[in-house]
């Protein structure tokens, strides 16, 4: 198929949805379809771009930024965001050639005018690649109440979902955000392209011949990083262990301040790296660390975890109750799982995995296992690959 491929973030940035769709990107391109990534580019000095990114046709459109911007300015740029892709889009190249489908990824809420108009101008379907229910997370957070700005953007949320003619989830518990009937909604799980050659381990200086617990993702809200300072806070007595805090985000600036203020010399920050060169961190430590606040109603599986798998580490995972995250790692194998909030179950549960050596390398096994089969890239771009190829013959 021919197949244009819509984020709002690509590589070389390093954010879960870049990789993500970077990857998707190249395992569709290895399985002999074409593919163009169309991204935003807030340093574009012209209005478009037709660049590779590792072999990968990327076209970038001029756009007003979207990160590390006050709220409001970034609402305003994020509701021009489709005016935007459009105007740079109609003028490229790659809009007068003949595309089978579009596939588009959400977060932003953003895209539906845009994928609508691709739509009209291609005549072809569209899938949307669903990784975040939002505002309603937000809700739950307590980040926004259900005001005029909650509605002006759900608004936005449900029309980006009446233009897609397929829309993948990533966790069954989601459905219950669309109705019953709504046979367009499936569940598409996150992925990994693991084919890439593995890097060689290492970790830095600071950590040597200790046991390591990392964190490798969004340092945000939603993610409860209090969550991980308290149990380095308990792992402060044990001198052969550290934890490890890679990436960046909305709370990164309070996390270090709290790591300081609190005395937390077990904990060491690093700012988010390459791709590649995380890959090779990963095979350094020796488990990996997933939090979700508990107030989250909505269900994810966090693209950290699929890091962990590929590179084999067990996964201590405190979530929010419900989740189906709890029942991929359990019937693996590949971790130990608990509600966010005990405290103690957490502690217990890394105790557990740091002392049991055994019991780390048997999770191990596991864990690269589940990353091959559930997680890979290649059985997710077959099944999106399908489901557009069925709605294309229903037309």
């Amino acid at each position: 198929m021919r197949l244009l491929l819509v984020v709002d973030v690509f590589a070389p940035v390093r954010t879960s949805a870049a990789v993500q769709m970077r990857d998707l990107a190249a395992t569709l391109i290895r399985l002999e379809h074409e593919c163009v990534v169309v991204t935003p580019d807030e340093k574009l000095p012209q209005l478009f771009a037709l660049q590779s990114e590792n072999s990968i046709p990327v076209l970038r459109i001029r756009a007003g930024p979207l990160k590390r911007i006050n709220l409001m300015r970034r609402a305003i740029n994020e509701m021009r965001l489709s005016g935007r892709m459009w105007a740079g889009y109609r003028r490229s190249p790659v809009a007068s050639r003949v595309w089978d489908a579009v596939v588009f990824y959400s977060p932003t809420i953003f895209f539906g005018r845009f994928v609508a108009r691709l739509k009209v101008l291609h005549g072809c379907p569209a899938y949307l690649v669903l990784r975040d229910v939002f505002p309603d997370w937000a809700v739950d957070l307590g980040l926004m109440r259900k005001g005029p700005h909650y509605w002006l953007f759900k608004a936005y949320a449900q029309y980006q979902y009446s233009v897609a003619d397929q829309i993948g989830i990533e966790s069954p518990s989601n459905r219950r955000y669309f109705d019953a009937r709504d046979d367009r909604v499936d569940v598409l799980p996150n992925w990994i392209d693991a084919k890439t050659d593995a890097p060689r381990p290492f970790r830095p200086p600071a950590l040597a011949g200790k046991k390591v617990l990392v964190y490798a993702g969004n340092i945000g809200v939603a993610q409860d990083m209090d969550n991980v300072l308290r149990l380095a806070r308990s792992l402060l007595p044990r001198a052969d262990c550290r934890i490890l805090l890679v990436g960046d985000g909305t709370d990164r600036g309070r996390v270090v301040d709290e790591v300081a203020r609190q005395g937390l010399e077990n904990v060491l920050l690093l700012p988010e790296i390459d791709p590649h060169e995380l890959r090779g961190l990963l095979r350094g430590c020796d488990i990996g660390l997933i939090s979700l606040d508990r107030r989250l109603r909505s269900h994810n599986i966090p693209g950290k975890l699929l890091s962990y798998l590929e590179a084999g580490l067990p996964v201590l995972a405190s979530i929010n109750r419900g989740s189906d995250l709890k029942a991929v790692i359990d019937d693996a194998g590949a971790g130990a799982v608990v509600w966010n909030g005990d405290d103690r179950a957490l502690l217990e549960a890394a105790y557990r995995l740091l002392d049991g050596d055994e019991q780390r390398s048997r999770m191990a096994n596991a864990a690269r296992t589940l990353c091959r089969g559930m997680f890979s890239s290649d059985a997710v771009a077959q099944k999106l690959v399908g489901r557009l190829k069925e709605t294309s013959a229903g037309d």
